[in-house]
Protein backbone atom coordinates (compact mmCIF):
# COMPACT_ATOMS: atom_id res chain seq x y z
CA UNK A 1 0.00 0.00 0.00
CA UNK A 2 1.47 3.36 -1.23
CA UNK A 3 1.99 5.73 1.63
CA UNK A 4 1.04 9.65 1.62
CA UNK A 5 4.61 10.84 -0.05
CA UNK A 6 3.49 7.84 -2.55
CA UNK A 7 6.26 5.23 -1.40
CA UNK A 8 5.97 1.30 -1.47
CA UNK A 9 6.79 -1.15 1.05
CA UNK A 10 7.97 -4.37 0.78
CA UNK A 11 4.75 -6.18 1.07
CA UNK A 12 3.60 -9.70 -0.29
CA UNK A 13 4.17 -11.37 -3.55
CA UNK A 14 1.98 -9.77 -6.74
CA UNK A 15 -0.92 -11.10 -6.93
CA UNK A 16 -1.28 -13.42 -9.46
CA UNK A 17 -4.31 -15.50 -10.76
CA UNK A 18 -3.63 -19.32 -12.40
CA UNK A 19 -0.09 -18.97 -11.72
CA UNK A 20 -0.10 -15.85 -14.34
CA UNK A 21 1.67 -12.35 -12.71
CA UNK A 22 0.08 -9.42 -14.42
CA UNK A 23 2.63 -6.77 -14.71
CA UNK A 24 2.70 -2.95 -13.26
CA UNK A 25 1.52 -0.84 -15.93
CA UNK A 26 4.52 1.09 -17.15
CA UNK A 27 6.24 3.44 -15.35
CA UNK A 28 6.53 7.07 -16.62
CA UNK A 29 8.41 8.50 -19.21
CA UNK A 30 11.57 10.48 -17.70
CA UNK A 31 12.17 13.54 -18.78
CA UNK A 32 15.96 14.98 -17.79
CA UNK A 33 15.50 18.42 -15.90
CA UNK A 34 19.01 18.78 -15.33
CA UNK A 35 21.41 22.11 -16.95
CA UNK A 36 23.78 21.85 -19.43
CA UNK A 37 26.21 22.47 -16.31
CA UNK A 38 25.02 19.88 -14.70
CA UNK A 39 24.56 17.04 -17.05
CA UNK A 40 28.76 17.98 -17.21
CA UNK A 41 29.06 17.57 -14.08
CA UNK A 42 26.90 14.61 -13.78
CA UNK A 43 28.93 12.49 -16.40
CA UNK A 44 32.09 14.17 -15.03
CA UNK A 45 31.51 13.18 -11.55
CA UNK A 46 28.68 10.13 -11.40
CA UNK A 47 29.80 8.91 -14.80
CA UNK A 48 26.43 9.36 -16.00
CA UNK A 49 25.99 9.52 -19.90
CA UNK A 50 22.32 11.26 -20.94
CA UNK A 51 22.66 8.55 -24.16
CA UNK A 52 22.83 5.75 -21.43
CA UNK A 53 20.75 6.94 -18.71
CA UNK A 54 16.90 5.00 -19.49
CA UNK A 55 19.20 1.72 -20.40
CA UNK A 56 21.24 2.09 -16.77
CA UNK A 57 17.78 2.45 -15.20
CA UNK A 58 16.33 -0.17 -17.10
CA UNK A 59 19.03 -2.83 -15.48
CA UNK A 60 18.55 -1.96 -12.44
CA UNK A 61 14.56 -2.32 -13.21
CA UNK A 62 15.35 -5.40 -14.47
CA UNK A 63 17.44 -6.33 -11.47
CA UNK A 64 14.88 -5.23 -9.26
CA UNK A 65 12.02 -7.72 -11.38
CA UNK A 66 14.35 -10.58 -11.41
CA UNK A 67 16.41 -11.25 -7.98
CA UNK A 68 13.85 -9.49 -5.89
CA UNK A 69 10.08 -10.10 -6.92
CA UNK A 70 8.42 -9.60 -3.74
CA UNK A 71 10.04 -6.19 -3.35
CA UNK A 72 7.15 -3.40 -3.85
CA UNK A 73 8.72 -0.59 -4.97
CA UNK A 74 8.66 2.22 -7.34
CA UNK A 75 9.68 1.24 -10.98
CA UNK A 76 9.33 4.83 -12.47
CA UNK A 77 12.94 5.95 -14.12
CA UNK A 78 12.87 9.20 -12.00
CA UNK A 79 12.55 7.49 -8.37
CA UNK A 80 15.68 4.57 -9.89
CA UNK A 81 17.66 7.51 -10.83
CA UNK A 82 18.02 8.52 -7.82
CA UNK A 83 19.72 5.50 -6.17
CA UNK A 84 21.84 5.02 -9.44
CA UNK A 85 23.19 8.61 -8.96
CA UNK A 86 23.94 8.13 -5.40
CA UNK A 87 26.24 4.84 -6.31
CA UNK A 88 27.75 6.42 -9.39
CA UNK A 89 25.48 4.43 -11.35
CA UNK A 90 27.34 1.18 -10.09
CA UNK A 91 24.14 -1.51 -10.14
CA UNK A 92 24.96 -3.81 -7.47
CA UNK A 93 25.22 -0.73 -4.67
CA UNK A 94 22.23 1.05 -6.34
CA UNK A 95 20.44 -2.17 -5.74
CA UNK A 96 21.72 -2.36 -2.19
CA UNK A 97 20.25 1.20 -1.59
CA UNK A 98 17.34 0.77 -2.57
CA UNK A 99 16.62 -2.11 -0.45
CA UNK A 100 18.46 -0.91 2.41
CA UNK A 101 15.65 2.37 2.30
CA UNK A 102 13.32 -0.20 1.87
CA UNK A 103 14.34 -1.69 5.03
CA UNK A 104 14.87 1.42 6.93
CA UNK A 105 10.56 2.55 6.04
CA UNK A 106 9.68 -1.26 7.76
CA UNK A 107 11.62 -1.01 10.65
CA UNK A 108 10.82 2.75 11.42
CA UNK A 109 7.51 3.63 10.03
CA UNK A 110 7.16 6.12 12.76
CA UNK A 111 10.29 8.05 11.72
CA UNK A 112 9.19 8.18 8.07
CA UNK A 113 5.34 8.51 8.62
CA UNK A 114 4.28 12.35 7.93
CA UNK A 115 7.94 13.45 7.41
CA UNK A 116 7.87 17.09 6.74
CA UNK A 117 9.44 20.08 8.40
CA UNK A 118 6.13 20.96 10.36
CA UNK A 119 6.36 17.50 12.33
CA UNK A 120 9.80 17.78 13.45
CA UNK A 121 9.84 21.37 14.07
CA UNK A 122 10.87 20.60 17.84
CA UNK A 123 13.96 19.06 16.96
CA UNK A 124 15.01 21.43 14.80
CA UNK A 125 14.63 23.90 17.29
CA UNK A 126 16.71 22.03 19.64
CA UNK A 127 19.76 23.69 17.74
CA UNK A 128 21.40 20.20 16.72
CA UNK A 129 20.87 20.92 13.21
CA UNK A 130 21.70 24.15 11.57
CA UNK A 131 22.09 25.32 7.79
CA UNK A 132 25.13 27.59 7.18
CA UNK A 133 23.33 31.20 6.36
CA UNK A 134 25.57 31.11 3.38
CA UNK A 135 25.89 29.33 0.24
CA UNK A 136 29.21 27.89 -0.41
CA UNK A 137 31.35 29.09 -3.80
CA UNK A 138 29.12 26.67 -5.91
CA UNK A 139 25.97 27.71 -4.35
CA UNK A 140 25.21 24.34 -2.08
CA UNK A 141 24.18 24.96 1.30
CA UNK A 142 25.42 23.26 3.89
CA UNK A 143 23.86 21.29 6.65
CA UNK A 144 25.74 21.04 9.84
CA UNK A 145 25.02 18.66 12.82
CA UNK A 146 25.88 18.86 16.40
CA UNK A 147 25.56 15.73 18.42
Amino acid sequence: MADQNGHIDLGPPREAVAGVSFPAPPPPIYACTLTPELVAKAREELQEKPEWRLRDVQALRDMILKDHPNLRTRLDDAFLLRFLRARKFDYDRALQLLLNYHASRKAWPEVFQDLKPSTVKHVLDLGFLTVLPRPDPNGRYILCLRP
